[in-house]
């Protein structure tokens, strides 16, 4: 798996230590643990990316509002 690059050396890294220090039972632990870190990861990128679209949508309709008022401000000071 390491050599197909499904994972950085950090995380390589880690699960070798662990390996090594006889923390997994058997292959089976090993590779459950593996993809549920993995998933775990997806699901953190997954809710980075909707706070960036919340974010993006927001400083829009903020710039909306912003530039209706200045319409309104020009509008009452004509």
């Amino acid at each position: 798996m390491h050599d197909a690059r499904k994972f950085d050396k950090y995380i390589y890294h880690s699960f070798y230590i662990f390996a090594k220090g006889n923390q997994f039972k058997n292959k089976y632990v090993l590779f459950e643990i593996i993809h549920t870190m993995k998933a775990e990861k997806a699901k953190e990128k997954a809710l980075a990316e909707q706070a960036e679209t919340r974010k993006g949508h927001a400083n829009a309709r903020l710039a909306r509002k912003a530039e209706r008022e200045q319409k309104r401000a020009a509008e009452l000071s004509d």
